[in-house]
């Protein structure tokens, strides 16, 4: 019973409640491919975003092929700890020295600012097209709560899954490398990694280095709403199948311990983030119906009930907004229908407990439900 209050304590708070957005939380790995020690990074980048679904994992790389502009300027004014160093909402623990702070720390720290409340949601909504490879995004800036300060928009853009031979990953850690560590999961590992994969690589800002100012006042109260667009050619020599939009608020001032991020969002390129629960879909086109059983263990049934033949497309989706399971993509007769889902993902791997959303859209628009998978 505990474990199914804390879910639904979960879902209240994942922005369907009135005064609080959904908090998510930006977490920033100063790394670089020369850095012996900066797999220990993305080990525990990785950690913190399988324990919290609403962490929001990017590799800020200097002093590799992988540096840009962009992730040179913010490593310059944060970075005074070393490497691998972390941002967790580039927030100053009072129990921290820098802003940066040890891979220790990031998971404690993530958790610390999931408790923070959010006075805004952040939405992306995107369109991609692949033969040119323009890239066109809008940030909404939604506020749910007041808020004062210089509040300031950035749009980044990571491409994940990334092998370079040319610049390969040094690792100290490994068996016979510099700083053999056997209780490291990269000790059987050799001291130069060829084909190691970097992760959540920032390759640009599409707005200034700290942010789009001027969007947003200095004053803002609840229900207010800003949006920003951009637009963005994705290099020929990035794979557009793995690059995603990560998008954040954050103030701005001229000491760098008071540039903490208020929220962010992320979604693949091309797509959008879900961000009500009634996107735009008519309810002379389909009735939806709460999922039953709500929360569930094991399996769970999705009702609703079209009023006319539609092509119907069922999916399910985590808090961060990334498809998890295509259940369905069919044209459907008028009348009631059931589908199910196992909290399974498309490839028949359980997922982990916690919030999620299921999606019915039709040739009108979409409309999105929370559940809640509670797990084994």
């Amino acid at each position: 019973m505990k474990k199914i209050t804390l879910l639904l304590i979960a879902i209240a708070s994942t922005g369907f409640t009135f005064g609080q957005g959904t908090k998510r939380v930006l977490v920033e790995d100063q790394t670089g491919a020369w850095c012996g020690y900066c797999p220990r990074g993305r080990t525990t980048a990785e950690d913190v975003t399988a324990t919290y679904p609403n962490a929001i994992c990017i590799g800020n790389h200097v002093g590799d092929t992988y540096e840009v502009p962009y992730t040179n300027t913010v490593d310059g004014a944060f970075n005074q700890y070393g490497y691998p160093g972390g941002m967790v909402d580039r927030y100053k623990f009072s129990s921290q020295t820098y802003v940066v702070m040890a891979t220790s720390y990031w998971k404690s720290n993530t958790a610390n600012r999931l408790l923070v409340s959010a006075p805004l949601n952040v939405g992306i909504t995107s369109t991609y097209n692949s033969t040119t490879r323009l890239l066109s995004v809008t940030v909404n800036a939604n506020f749910v709560a007041t808020a004062s300060g210089d509040m300031r928009i950035s749009c980044l853009i990571e491409e994940d899954s990334v092998v370079n031979t040319a610049d390969p990953q040094h690792n100290y850690m490994g068996n016979g490398c510099s700083a053999p560590d056997p209780s490291s999961p990269w000790y059987s590992y050799p001291c130069t990694i060829s084909n190691y994969t970097q992760r959540d690589v920032v390759r640009t800002n599409l707005a200034p280095d700290w942010g789009t100012s001027g969007v947003i006042p200095a004053s803002v109260s609840s229900g207010q709403n800003f949006s920003q667009n951009y637009s963005y050619t994705i290099p020929s020599n990035y794979n557009d199948k793995h690059m995603f939009i990560v998008a954040f608020v954050a103030y701005y001032n001229t000491s760098v311990n008071s540039r903490s991020v208020l929220n962010v969002n992320k979604c693949r390129i091309g797509q959008s983030t879900l961000t009500s629960v009634n996107d735009n879909l008519s309810a002379n086109v389909v009735e939806i119906k709460q999922n039953t059983p709500n929360p569930f263990r094991d399996i769970t049934a999705l009702q609703f009930n079209l009023n006319r033949d539609e092509n119907v497309s069922i999916n399910v989706y985590n808090t961060m907004g990334q498809l998890m399971n295509s259940i369905a993509d069919t044209k459907l007769a008028a009348g009631e229908h059931t589908y199910y889902w196992a909290g399974d993902d498309n490839e028949g791997n359980r997922v982990a407990p916690g919030v999620y959303y299921f999606t019915i859209t039709t040739s009108e628009g979409k409309v999105t439900k929370p559940m809640v998978f509670i797990g084994d």
